[in-house]
């Protein structure tokens, strides 16, 4: 063996860069953000309902209560005028309820956090039957005595 033999041809390879084509520039535009005030309003807003509830009650109370709007001298007439008081606060109670019911339906569709109506909605509940509760109490104690 030779000295030439003990080592093997080297060969270089060089890389070059080759492009076929066309190169096309492509610009990427930002899609356009439309920002949506979303507001909850429906067609029967119950609120506004459990607000006119709440002016029939204490008109009835208030008229109850002064001199003229008794029945009899037996004081009848406020122990009913606060016992549709009471009612009426309760039916209020309810038909807000009923209003945070359908926000949190129209907020769970939109996408929304509906954690506030749902509380709203439980402590309407709530206090929509201690109002209840009150008014009955209201009737069945005084009227029996």
């Amino acid at each position: 063996m030779t000295q030439d033999d003990t080592h093997p041809e080297q060969i270089i390879i060089q890389a070059q860069q080759q492009i076929q084509g066309q190169v096309q520039l492509v610009q990427v535009q930002q899609p356009q953000v439309v920002y949506i005030d979303l507001k909850y309003s429906p067609e029967n807003n119950l609120r506004y309902w459990s607000y006119a509830v709440i002016g029939l009650g204490l008109l009835i109370y208030f008229a109850s209560v002064f001199p003229g709007g008794a029945i009899d001298n037996n004081g009848l007439g406020v122990i009913i005028g606060n016992s549709i008081c009471c009612l009426s606060f309760s039916i209020a109670f309810f038909l807000d309820a009923a209003f945070y019911k359908g926000k949190s339906d129209w907020q769970t569709s939109t996408g929304q956090s509906n954690t506030g109506s749902t509380v709203g909605l439980v402590f309407d509940v709530i206090f929509g039957i201690i109002a209840l509760v009150w008014a009955m109490y209201i009737l069945v104690y005084f009227l029996v005595l």
